[in-house]
């Protein structure tokens, strides 16, 4: 990816499930030290839509957002932000039915001078019940990773 990507995900489902990779049993005090954050993307932000079916004419298969070789998703990355795009919207790796999506914004590396406003909570009891037909589950007391 060019340097300075942001990612995010467009439902709060497909922001647990990316930033778990595949993790099924939490812990408390991992949720509890995790926020999820709501951020306004500027208007008219010019993503490149890897879901779209029109992908496919360009030689985009769902293979850019599955594999764990992050090469080809770089190198398609770095083309469309040369063509022009400020970010690709994709299905995310880890949702099996691919109904899930997260968007890539390409900026420069290191701080935003001008972040967007963002909204910061708590990781709610609602998302984990959404999460549950995944098999992710919370566990209470569990011994620190060390």
């Amino acid at each position: 990816m060019p340097a300075g990507t942001c990612y995010l995900a467009e439902q709060p489902l497909a922001a647990l499930l990316e930033v778990t990779r595949g993790l099924t049993l939490l812990s408390e005090a991992f949720l509890d030290s995790r926020r999820l954050l709501t951020v306004q993307l500027p208007h008219g932000l010019p993503l490149a839509d890897l879901t779209a079916a029109r992908a496919y004419r360009y030689g985009l298969t769902a293979e850019v957002a599955a594999t764990s070789n992050y090469d080809m998703p770089h190198a398609w990355a770095a083309a469309l932000r040369d063509a022009g795009f400020a970010g690709v919207r994709y299905h995310v790796r880890h949702d099996p039915g691919a109904d899930l999506a997260g968007i890539a914004w390409f900026g420069r590396a290191g701080r935003l001078r001008h972040p967007p406003s963002a909204h910061r909570q708590h990781v709610p009891a609602a998302l984990l019940v959404k999460a549950a037909p995944y098999g992710v589950q919370v566990a209470a007391n569990l011994p620190p990773v060390e």
